[in-house]
């Protein structure tokens, strides 16, 4: 649903045939950040002045810790984490069988007995000072909780860190567990303590994460010990430690490894309201604040100076309640750590969400979601009511501007089939205000320069092509923004929705201007080669095109040649791995090149028959309907007199496909001759 503005067509590369394999996915993905960059990255060092509060100080608040308390924090050895102004390391980090059981048994009758001082209420909030434990890189930390599979053991800068940051937590977690709520130590909101086991790991400093998109090495995350973790999904928040100061470059490695690794945090968890990670370099901590509005990078703190806010990040981030780092109240992902828990989901649902009147929702599954940097970080909901009616529900952040728009678009199509239903619209509210990314800015007073507030909007639909379009234009609306990710296909049946780039015809009009916003692997080749004209005369800040049915038609086809050329099966099945990149993946990065990639396989002779033999052996039925299609743009583009296809050519010609040469449904796949090319 979320489009990608034609500002950011990427510099061109050529192609000698259709369907190559895209670009080198990390080079891409650099070029998408930097842009997104632009404009939205506030640096508090450079940005503020010295007296402005640092929004470290509404992220981690400041406790009543003092040096002396640090002190008394040791290793299981009985050496101390902190001496003279510095941090100690143990020198062996690896610990064997027996010495770990032994520990076992101390530690679960230390655990036990603040657990039933806990349950008496006690309102101690005191560091245990001569109480060591074993670093949670060992199972035998928290008896109760499952072992998961971990990585073997490096022994690096990023281990030793590792386990100083364990001592810390566990020693401070015994604490932790005598308070009943907020305290000058820890000054924060409490998570729910019987259910709180979480780890400073470094199993992914020495290899990455597994993702498809970009290899990256989180340095320490911080994980839930109940979750095997598996990608960014999994990840609450991470350290990233070396020895050169940051400064406030743009350019060096830490900068962009860190941007990269928010985004991947936000792609994976689009449901969060923010992500914050932490870089420590050369002793300088500075937290890495990312909402769907920008970056703030805070003022550093030297560790060495002020170890008390090295404790106070650790505390807040590791026994804190899940909101300090980003996670939405209104609403709840399950994962494996539901299962020790009393989760009223259950096995019915992957989660639950809040409607208008503050009622749960069980989410079945996700339709789609977003996965631009600062973008409306949308995502789609399969959600069912408890008297078992099934709704879609839109969370998106909304710019200021275009707070109501989508709203007011889809009452004036209100009743036209296979155009989604609007139930509610409303402000997701955050403390009984309504949530926005102008909350924590508003400590500042500044801003980056390229800020927009956005608002943080839910909508509820009832799940309740071509005829549902030209009904649309009838009502003066075009939607301007066709893309697979704005269809949507619930028993059996298609929709249209996202509008949230859905402009009104005036009357007495075929067309908008518009400023250039479309999915690029899905817009016409006409809007394509007008916009890469006025990017290159005027602007792109300058750009604005003639915008009309026919493109969105023309959008439409590109869907539909997507599905067909890239699936060989139901849901989704894609069973030959050599087959070529989907028509999205390979365009996502051409940028002007997108225009005559497009035109070598549509406006070429009518003998030409490449695109058409790229249909899959399991949609070989529709191979004469590709070609009707194209011949159809082909003679469109060749009349300069007029506006390009209409809903009735097009109508027509899928009539006569229905009549005469369609099947009910693609045929199983053996059962289908193959294609002759």
């Amino acid at each position: 649903m979320t489009s990608t503005s034609t500002s950011v067509i990427l510099p061109t590369f050529t192609t000698s045939s259709a369907f190559t394999s895209p670009p080198h996915r990390p080079s891409r993905m650099d070029k998408h950040l930097d842009k997104g960059l632009e404009g939205n990255v506030l640096w508090e060092e450079l940005d503020l002045t010295a007296n402005t509060p640092s929004l470290m100080s509404q992220i981690i608040p400041k406790s009543s810790l003092d040096i002396s308390t640090i002190e008394k924090i040791t290793y299981t050895t009985g050496a101390p984490i902190f001496v003279d102004q510095k941090w100690k390391f143990e020198k062996n980090t690896s610990w064997g069988v027996r010495k770990a059981k032994k520990l076992k048994q101390v530690q679960d009758d230390t655990e036990m007995e603040v657990l039933k001082t806990y349950d008496e209420a006690s309102s101690s909030a005191s560091v245990a000072p001569n109480t060591s434990f074993e670093s949670r890189g060992s199972p035998q930390c928290y008896p109760t909780s499952p072992a998961r599979k971990r990585r073997p053991r490096v022994h690096t800068r990023d281990s030793k860190w590792s386990l100083l940051f364990n001592t810390i937590y566990t020693s401070m977690r015994i604490s932790y567990l005598s308070c009943s709520e907020r305290s000058p130590i820890f000054p924060f909101e409490p998570e729910y303590l019987e259910h709180l086991h979480r780890e400073w790991s470094p199993e992914f400093c020495p290899a990455p994460i597994s993702d498809t998109t970009n290899d990256q090495r989180p340095g320490l995350v911080l994980l839930d010990s109940d979750v095997q973790p598996q990608s960014w999904a999994h990840v609450l928040t991470c350290v990233n430690i070396q020895q050169s100061d940051l400064g406030t470059s743009h350019g060096t490695i830490l900068f962009k490894g860190i941007i990269t690794k928010g985004y991947l945090m936000m792609r994976e968890q689009p449901w969060r309201r923010f992500v914050v990670l932490f870089s420590l370099a050369a002793n300088r901590l500075r937290a890495h604040y990312m909402d769907r509005s920008g970056l703030i990078i805070t003022r550093p703190i030297l560790i060495t100076a002020n170890p008390t806010r090295l404790i106070d990040m650790l505390n807040t981030m590791s026994l804190g309640n899940s909101k300090v780092y980003g996670m939405d109240p209104t609403m709840h992902m399950c994962n494996e750590s539901c299962k020790n828990m009393q989760c009223e989901v259950g096995d019915q649902a992957i989660g639950w969400i809040e409607d208008k009147q503050r009622r749960k929702l069980l989410i079945i599954s996700i339709l789609w979601r977003s996965q631009g940097l600062f973008s409306r970080g949308t995502i789609c909901y399969r959600v069912r009511d408890k008297d078992g009616v099934e709704y879609a529900l839109k969370d998106c952040w909304v710019d200021e501007a275009k707070k109501d728009h989508e709203e007011k678009v889809l009452e004036i199509v209100r009743g036209i089939p296979n155009v989604v239903t609007l139930i509610a619209a409303w402000d997701v509210e955050y403390e009984g205000e309504s949530d926005s990314t102008l909350r924590i800015r508003n400590r500042h007073g500044k801003f980056s320069p390229g800020f927009r507030c956005k608002y943080h909007r839910r909508m509820l639909l009832t799940p309740y092509f071509v005829v549902a379009h030209k009904a649309m234009i009838g009502r003066n609306v075009l939607h301007g923004d066709l893309s697979p990710n704005n269809l949507i296909i619930h028993e059996g049946r298609g929709f249209f929705i996202d509008f949230d780039h859905a402009q009104i015809i005036a009357q007495g009009s075929t067309s908008v201007r518009s400023n250039g916003t479309g999915t690029v692997p899905y817009m016409s080749i006409r809007l394509l080669y007008a916009i890469t004209a006025i990017a290159r005369d005027k602007g792109l800040g300058n750009m604005m095109v003639e915008q009309t049915a026919s493109d969105d038609l023309e959008s439409l086809f590109y869907i539909f040649i997507e599905f067909v050329t890239s699936f060989d099966g139901p849901k989704g099945s894609r069973t030959d791995p050599k087959k070529a990149d989907r028509w999205g993946e390979v365009m996502e990065g051409m940028g002007a090149a997108a225009a005559p990639y497009k035109s070598g396989l549509v406006l070429v002779p009518r003998r030409d028959n490449e695109l058409m033999n790229r249909t899959t052996t399991y949609f070989g039925g529709v191979r004469d309907l590709v070609q009707a299609w194209r011949y159809r743009l082909l003679d469109a583009d060749a009349d300069q007199t007029r506006d390009g296809v209409t809903h009735e050519e097009i109508e027509e010609i899928l009539n006569a496909w229905l009549d005469h040469d369609a099947i009910d449904e693609p045929r199983p796949l053996e059962e289908v001759p193959p294609a002759h090319h």
